[in-house]
């Protein structure tokens, strides 16, 4: 029996059986280029079925993308042969088999002691097991584009162990839904793109699962909670924290972004919402499998661009003595400069976690962003800069809330900037404990 028959079988509605193949997770195996080397599994899962032998087509434009195959992983190696053949203009479509789109290879998997050509169960064990069956490296050409480049799989199709007299019998698979290619379709998009600062909503952290195609007041207050951190930011590995890491801002030649949120992105958010900027950058998804387990310090290290210099302590963000109010208590907010602050940008995330706050700005110092609408929780954000000289005190305003509520007040996350020169700026807290993250 040889393995050109089966693909003779083609893959039918009726068929609707658990044994698939599938993508797996996509890792990236170079440093970041325009586009990406990637790695990517074919997953096998045959829910205890006896599979010696698989065959499956690759299509793909070879002039934008090489395409090499190897049997998946050390371990399995020992239970696995894998040979490739190129399909010549005489297999597309394939005499012995369905139509083939094409163009690409032709890949044949089977248990050891055997070949590509037969189906024999002497020579070694030869049922495959479940997993990755083989590992596809897929790398640019020198003249691939960014977008638009996938990767097919054609013609499942698969066979049972035979002996010398005994023919091996056909097994159908299905293109399963695998990690990357969810609604089983059988094609890999490797270069999905992603609209810097398009954040929300977000139902998944890879590209392109998250976002409307456009900036809105949504997306704003998700960058703020999050560089504030009252939301969990996402895997700095992801592509979702490389849509919030909007500054510095792409350019003509680089990707933009350092791997840190800081209120500098919150500014570059605000202004392309506002349309003050209308520039509207697009990045390839990074392409990365993520553990959760990376830092934003361990990923400005690995940065695409040159990580911001460390950052000078400026001064303090003080929190005063609370201060009975109708309803409630206020809490004063100072900002001491310990030097002349010159439109310096600020934000912070401040809460006790559990009671209804709010923020009365004082004098014409009022924040270009209030956001009170979570219980527990209150971010704000200077925007335009503050004008403090050195050695002078600035009351921001007064944080509201019921009696009481001062006792638990922290801080979550403050973060601050010179608009003029971009720089981060250090700020001590006093009066507030800092939540630990």
């Amino acid at each position: 029996m040889k393995l050109s028959y089966i693909a003779l079988l083609s893959v039918t509605a009726a068929s609707l059986t658990a044994q698939t193949l599938s993508f797996g997770e996509i890792t990236l195996v170079t440093p970041a280029t325009t586009p990406p080397t990637r790695v990517v599994n074919v997953v096998l899962a045959s829910s205890g079925g006896q599979i010696a032998g698989l065959q499956f087509d690759l299509n793909y434009d070879p002039t934008q993308l090489n395409v090499t195959v190897a049997v998946a992983g050390t371990a399995a190696a020992a239970s696995k042969e894998a040979s490739t053949t190129t399909l010549p203009a005489q297999y597309n479509p394939s005499t012995s088999a369905p139509v083939n789109s094409g163009p690409g290879q032709r890949v044949i998997v089977t248990g050891v002691g055997m070949s590509d050509t037969s189906v024999s169960s002497t020579g070694g064990p030869s049922i495959i097991a479940d997993g990755s069956v083989a590992t596809l490296t897929i790398q640019p050409t020198g003249s691939a584009t960014t977008t638009g480049q996938t990767l097919t799989l054609k013609l499942l199709a698969a066979t049972t162990a035979g002996g010398t007299n005994i023919p091996a019998a056909p097994v159908t698979l299905n293109i399963g839904a695998g990690s990357n290619d969810a609604a089983g379709t059988g094609t890999l998009n490797l270069y999905p793109t992603y609209l810097v600062g398009d954040v929300t909503p977000a139902p998944s952290n890879a590209a392109p699962n998250f976002g409307t195609g456009a900036l809105n007041a949504l997306d704003i207050v998700q960058v703020l909670f999050t560089a504030d951190k009252l939301t969990a930011a996402p895997p700095t590995c992801s592509d979702l924290f490389d849509a919030m890491d909007t500054s510095p801002v792409d350019t003509a030649t680089a990707r933009g972004g350092d791997g840190q949120l800081t209120v500098l992105d919150i500014v570059e958010e605000l202004f392309r919402a506002d349309n003050l900027d209308t520039s509207r950058p697009v990045r390839v998804s990074r392409g990365e499998v993520c553990t959760g387990s990376e830092t934003s310090q361990s990923m400005a290290r690995n940065s695409r661009v040159a990580p911001r210099p460390q950052p000078e302590n400026y001064g303090l963000l003080q929190f005063g003595t609370s201060e009975p109010v109708a309803g409630g208590e206020r809490v004063p907010v100072y900002l001491q400069a310990g030097r002349d602050m010159a439109r310096m940008a600020l934000t912070f995330g401040v809460g006790d976690q559990q009671s209804q706050l709010h923020f009365v700005s004082a004098g014409d110092v009022a924040p270009s962003l209030a956001v009170d609408t979570q219980v527990g929780v209150l971010a704000l954000a200077w925007l335009e800069g503050l004008n403090v000289p050195a050695g002078r005190r600035l009351l921001l305003g007064y944080i509201t809330g019921p009696a009481g509520y001062a006792a638990n007040l922290k801080v979550f996350g403050v973060s601050a900037a010179g608009l003029n020169d971009r720089r981060d700026v250090s700020l001590d807290v006093s009066g507030a404990a800092i939540a630990q993250q």
